[in-house]
């Protein structure tokens, strides 16, 4: 019986190997850039492939037997990355399907496969926990739980796949679970009276807009911010070695003197506390803050900013289109992240997005960008789950949050507020208060406000149109 020659170059092979010892030295070898993996300065065979990928082309998945996939041990045996995925989640989410996460196999297994392998190692035991029910699937349950991050990722793809109802008013629930923490600092007199105000006048209000439906991831980080600086102003008193009673007019201008405007946001709770009778009524708070305003972008760098994020393809779609609709239309941040796939509007011949009850035609290349989103930056499970938003969050059926995205465009150069108001500006200029309410979703009373401060003047708008 003939030995089969070497595979490379068609000379006799060694005893076990593929190869000749020629070829094995790579003697004779071209050297060049590999036509599977585009590696350079590789040696090539006949077919001009490098070792890798042709030993990757000769071998297959020992599950599900495909070829020319890089393939990795496990158990023993060399399996690709995709059914190394589905053996590392069948140890941790078994698939008889009895398990009460068991709708979470799917979105995992979509995933991509090394990062998800590592995400499961690093949350094993919580998943088989609550999977087998010692882990009681509860939404109080999982805020008692370590590491509150990933925690929060896991809650939302338990949201998202039916397996947990929502949870509208969780960040409440955790600011308030979180309050003796914040008050860590304080002495019992102190003590009840900031938990008093809390619970009859913070928690109420962002109840209600919950129940409104109503965004309060910024909302809760105000009320944050509000009671950690009550909290500063308290302590100042103890170390004064005075009560909310003894409080002088002393003490409320020097914390107010201070630099900024985070002082003044202890001001609700001042009032509050005066109001029923905790500080002396006779002090007098300063009014609310009052910053400078804002000076709008000049307009000439305004249009070049708009250019600029029209046409410069090395920039984030994402950024692209947030950037351009608080540009060109005035959108605040907060609007923009709760666009969801169904204010796109395809017509025959246009793009239409819906910013307010009458649809804004869009033009190019502005009209082609928005189709490209939404942009998926990652391959995670949670991008495998039904998502409404036209800017999605990294947390299963979750937006963008205003905040992040400022930040986004803050790093290309772009200043929101700015850019928004001399938008506006030019827009209260040539369209009148009531339409443009209309196209761009704005208030009426911001655009009457706005058109005021622009010196437009559309009182006999509505006469001129009848002529």
């Amino acid at each position: 019986m003939t030995q089969p020659g070497c595979e490379v170059c068609g000379r006799e092979r060694r005893t076990g190997f593929a190869t000749c010892g020629r070829c094995a030295k790579g003697i004779g070898r071209p050297r060049g850039i590999c036509a599977g993996c585009g590696k350079p300065d590789r040696l090539l065979d006949y077919q001009l492939r490098c070792r890798w990928c042709r030993d990757r082309t000769n071998k297959r998945c020992a599950d599900c037997q495909h070829a020319d996939t890089a393939l990795t041990r496990y158990d023993a045996a060399w399996i690709c990355d995709r059914c190394a995925l589905r053996r590392h989640l069948d140890q941790v989410i078994p698939p008889d399907g009895v398990g009460a996460l068991h709708r979470l196999r799917p979105a995992i297994l979509a995933a991509e496969p090394l990062t998800t392998r590592r995400w499961l190692d690093r949350a094993r035991d919580l998943l088989t926990d609550l999977d087998q029910g010692r882990i009681r699937l509860d939404h109080a349950v999982l805020d008692g739980l370590p590491q509150p991050k990933a925690i929060e990722h896991l809650r939302a793809l338990l949201i998202s796949t039916g397996v947990l109802p929502p949870d509208p008013t969780g960040v409440v629930r955790r600011l308030e679970a979180n309050l003796d923490q914040l008050l860590a600092g304080l002495d019992e007199q102190h003590r009840k009276v900031i938990t008093r105000w809390v619970r009859w006048k913070v928690s109420p209000r962002l109840r209600r807009r919950a129940e409104q439906g109503r965004e309060l991831h910024l909302s809760v980080r105000n009320d944050r911010r509000k009671i950690e600086q009550a909290v500063a102003f308290l302590i100042t008193l103890q170390h004064r070695e005075r009560s909310m009673a003894e409080c002088t007019q002393h003490d409320i201008d020097i914390w107010f003197a201070g630099p900024g405007a985070i002082p003044w946001v202890v001001r609700p709770f001042l009032t509050w506390a005066q109001r029923h009778h905790q500080i002396p009524t006779g002090l007098s708070l300063p009014p609310s803050y009052k910053g400078k305003r804002t000076a709008p972008t000049d307009a000439e760098e305004r249009w070049h900013i708009a250019h600029e994020l029209l046409h410069n393809d090395d920039l984030d779609p994402v950024d692209r289109v947030a950037g351009a609709l608080v540009v060109l239309y005035a959108q605040p941040l907060a609007r923009i992240v709760t666009l969801t796939t169904a204010d796109v509007i395809l017509t025959s011949n246009t793009v239409q997005l819906r910013l307010g009850p009458d649809p804004l035609d869009l033009p190019e290349p502005l009209a082609s960008l928005i189709q490209t989103l939404p942009h998926q930056r990652r391959d995670s499970a949670a991008q495998q789950l039904p998502n409404p938003w036209l800017f999605p969050g990294n947390h299963a059926g979750k937006h963008l949050h205003g905040h992040a995205l400022g930040t986004r465009l803050r790093r290309i150069g772009i200043e929101p507020r700015r850019l928004r108001l001399a938008a506006a500006d030019q827009l209260c200029r040539e369209i009148p208060p009531a339409m443009l309410a209309g196209i761009l979703g704005l208030h009426t009373t911001t655009v009457v406000r706005a058109t005021s401060q622009t010196g437009g003047n559309w009182a006999n708008y509505a006469a001129d149109r009848q002529t």
